[in-house]
């Protein structure tokens, strides 16, 4: 979509640089495994992400995404909300370390109740990094950007 069809979207007004550059900003054939159980807020990350490009695949907690890609399932990065049932994000990567399918995967963990220990926790276990809910959607962006790049 050019800068012409994106103002006549926004109904003739123009749009900000910031909006039209995103698609040329972001990585647009990753995969991301979304892993939450909370269903209504992962569909609506899946739809945004989407939106900007990527591919999802979303799951319910961190057992079925272990399935997953235990069956094959290769993906460029995984966002997985930290309290969960069955196992929590950072069980699930702890556990993701020991797969051959969890090698160079980058996982970024987020929390509506992060602590310092937490954070110090899932960097020792190999998170990308940990974000807090509610998150800014363009600090977001920019982390997956960073993680896509390494």
């Amino acid at each position: 979509m050019n800068v012409e069809t994106k103002s006549e979207v926004a109904g003739g007004r123009e749009v900000p640089e910031n909006h039209v550059a995103i698609p040329a900003m972001y990585p647009m054939s990753k995969s991301i495994l979304l892993i939450d159980d909370d269903r209504p807020f992962r569909r609506a990350l899946r739809l945004y992400l989407e939106n900007c490009g990527f591919t999802c695949k979303e799951v319910d907690d961190g057992l079925e995404a272990l399935a997953l890609l235990d069956g094959g399932l290769n993906v460029d990065l995984i966002l997985s909300d930290y309290h969960m049932p069955i196992i929590n994000g950072l069980n699930f990567l702890k556990a993701l370390s020991y797969r051959v399918n969890g090698q160079n995967v980058r996982v970024i963990l987020l929390s509506g109740n992060m602590t310092t220990e937490m954070k110090h926790e899932a960097k020792q276990a190999g998170a990308f990094e940990l974000l807090a809910k509610p998150y800014d959607h363009q600090e977001l962006l920019a982390v997956i950007s960073r993680a896509c790049k390494q």
